[in-house]
């Protein structure tokens, strides 16, 4: 159980790292640059982060989820906490779904002329993507803790 937990922060913890890096350095990063070497680095980053981020949403829901099946089933009573944050894993991919994907679609493939227009869109939405995930990883370890 203790390394499912560990396991659970570390996938869930470099995740919201790895959004955080994104809005906090790589985009306005990015943004400074000139437009024609901009929208292609933009359009890279969104067609390798577009194929592998689905996958470590998925597992961190997966994990969060299976910390609450695990608990549950030993303690008799579902872990709040940990609960909560699985929800919230759920919703933020939802979320990523509906608001950021279509607008992340349309930047890796042929960019429109306005796609700077679509990039601060998305900035702004992954911005509080970012909050929801934290969040979610600050409730994941306040449940492991207060156990």
């Amino acid at each position: 159980m203790e390394v499912l937990n560990v396991v659970a922060i570390i996938v869930a913890g470099l995740m919201v790292g790895s959004e955080l890096a994104i809005a906090a350095f790589v985009h306005p990063t990015l943004d400074k640059l000139p437009d024609d070497v901009h929208q292609p680095a933009a359009s890279a980053l969104a067609r390798v982060l577009g194929k592998f981020m689905p996958f470590w949403y998925i597992l961190v829901f997966l994990l969060t989820l299976a910390e609450v099946v695990i608990q549950w089933h030993q303690s008799g009573r579902v872990p709040i906490w940990i609960a909560t944050s699985a929800g919230l894993w759920m919703l933020a991919s939802l979320y990523s779904i509906i608001a950021l994907v279509p607008i992340n679609n349309r930047i890796k493939s042929t960019p429109p002329p306005d796609w700077k227009m679509y990039r601060r869109r998305w900035d702004l939405l992954h911005r509080w993507r970012v909050v929801l995930l934290t969040i979610a990883l600050a409730f994941l370890i306040v449940g492991f803790v207060s156990k």
